[in-house]
């Protein structure tokens, strides 16, 4: 029997080269070199596989943020997470899409996936927390960060999409760092 990981592993596969139409039990089970009985011990369906890649990108996300914050200063702060974000969502398109994007139609992630999930913005509300603290900037940090959170991620989407519009990478990147300064400026720096 395959392990689980081997099974997750062909499951991102599938799903990052042929898309979700392909994603079946029985794909994933042949990619992983098993029978559909080891998708089903280890997920309990498909179902369960997809919540498994939501819950592994979350972790593998939040792995992102919490290294950004341990660097401290410019890489902890919202614009250095903000740069996490990106390059981790860039590096991880299928995951990413699984995440946010609906990329199985389908799947409804349980609650306890959500509670995962939720916990990684844990961090943006932390760092921007502490930058108005430092800054003299009042109102809910929870509320400043999901503002944040909602304009890193729709440059993100945007640019996974394709509909961002830029002519190449460095047109990308420059965008995408004037648009969290705009944020910044607009959230996070004293009136």
């Amino acid at each position: 029997m395959s392990s689980k990981n081997s099974i997750l592993a062909a499951a991102i596969e599938i799903l990052h080269s042929e898309g979700a139409g392909a994603l079946t039990v029985r794909s994933v089970a042949k990619a992983a070199g098993c029978s559909t009985t080891g998708v089903y011990t280890w997920f309990g369906g498909k179902n369960g596989l997809v919540e498994a890649i939501f819950i592994d990108g979350f972790a593998r996300f939040g792995n992102a943020l919490v290294r950004a914050r341990k660097k401290g200063g410019v890489e902890g702060s919202p614009r250095g997470l903000a740069l996490a974000y990106r390059k981790w969502a860039l590096a991880n398109p299928t995951h990413y899409m699984v995440m946010f994007g609906r990329a199985v139609p389908d799947f409804r992630p349980s609650p306890d996936a959500l509670i995962q999930a939720r916990a990684t913005f844990e961090h943006l509300v932390q760092s921007t927390s502490e930058l108005m603290q430092s800054s003299g900037v009042t109102g809910s940090p929870l509320e400043v960060a999901y503002h944040v959170w909602a304009g890193i991620h729709g440059y993100v989407s945007l640019e996974l999409a394709g509909m961002d519009m830029a002519e190449n990478t460095a047109e990308r990147a420059r965008r995408f760092a004037e648009g969290m300064r705009r944020l910044h400026k607009a959230w996070l720096e004293p009136t």
